[in-house]
């Protein structure tokens, strides 16, 4: 019999201690997990979707193309994505207040979205950016016409000045790269695609930056673009997770195999850009990591349980990371 667990057990050495331990009491603490699979009707037709049907698609299984799709109701569907997943990897716990929560952008999150409008939708930067002039709110005039201001740009997301020219200077970094120019030729930006987990039934949904005939292209505004320096970004980020979930979307939607690159741009001088694509190892432990983040979370739904880092309220010996451990006491 095939174990709902599958994917997390061949990969589990690649997920982190916190989600294995996790992961194992689970399974051996769930009954409807010990030897219960799904059962998978054939997936329906493929035909794109507008908005307002999206919104009242109530089948089971599914997988649609969505263009044009404003990126609110993207984000109001239930399915799950790949930031749902990186925080089922930190706990279900995370995951359940990801989705009940509101969640404030940070600056980098902010500065990261005006980057991708900018360099590949600058129709849609130029309706929800404007640059902010400096107004000194320490006079009376100052303050009203502030104020004057922020009424006429309501709903706009102001940028400074300097934030203009770093975008602006990124731009054109990105499309001197020879690689991410020829990717970035010819495409879609922003493309939706749902589908239902053919191993959980749960429905899934991906909305790759740049869709093109050789893959997909994710646009990462970074500190550094080195190899080295991106890489660990790719492992802290769950970038990995990223590149093997939109693979396999891609592949469940379309039946296309596709590649997955990233395109980084530094967001400081000299804003220099490289472009990656994803290795299979790193596309293999990303679906590891999924497919194992999947079953958790429909272990989770069945159960109506959202446990954190420690289920069972367990006290457990904590130790200093590998790389804080290699001391030498006669330095």
């Amino acid at each position: 019999m095939v174990s709902p667990f599958l994917f997390l057990t061949k990969g589990e050495h690649h997920v982190p201690n916190h989600y294995r331990l996790l992961h194992h009491r689970l399974r051996h603490q769930s009954p409807s997990c010990s030897g219960t699979w799904f059962v998978i009707n054939p997936i329906g037709d493929t035909s794109p979707i507008g908005s307002v049907s999206l919104l009242t698609f109530k089948e089971t299984q599914m997988k649609r193309i969505v263009r044009d799709l404003p990126i609110k109701i993207y984000h109001s569907s239930d399915a799950i994505s790949h930031s749902g997943i990186v925080q089922l990897l930190k706990s279900p716990e995370h995951y359940k207040n990801y989705k009940e929560g509101i969640v404030e952008p940070t600056p980098a999150m902010e500065f990261g979205s005006a980057c991708h409008s900018f360099i590949l939708e600058p129709e849609l930067f130029a309706k929800e950016y404007v640059l902010a002039p400096k107004f000194d709110k320490r006079t009376k005039e100052g303050k009203e016409a502030s104020a004057k201001w922020d009424e006429e740009n309501a709903g706009k997301i102001p940028l400074t000045a300097e934030q203009i020219d770093a975008l602006a200077a990124m731009r054109v970094s990105v499309f001197n790269h020879a690689g991410a120019a020829r990717i970035l030729k010819d495409g879609e930006a922003e493309t939706s695609l749902f589908w239902t987990d053919e191993y959980t039934g749960l429905q899934c949904r991906i909305r790759p930056d740049w869709m093109f005939d050789r893959g997909i292209a994710d646009l990462k505004s970074c500190i550094t673009a080195s190899k080295d320096g991106f890489s660990k970004a790719v492992a802290n980020l769950g970038y990995d997770v990223q590149a093997a979930f939109y693979i396999d979307g891609m592949k469940a939607v379309t039946g296309k195999s596709v590649n997955f690159y990233f395109i980084a741009v530094e967001k400081t001088a000299p804003f220099s850009t490289a472009c990656y694509m994803a290795s299979q190892e790193m596309v293999e432990v990303g679906r590891a990591k999924y497919r194992g983040a999947l079953e958790l979370l429909k272990w989770c739904q069945e159960n109506k349980q959202y446990p954190g880092y420690q289920p069972n309220g367990e006290v457990e010996t904590i130790d200093l990371p590998r790389w804080a451990a290699n001391f030498d006491l006669d330095d």
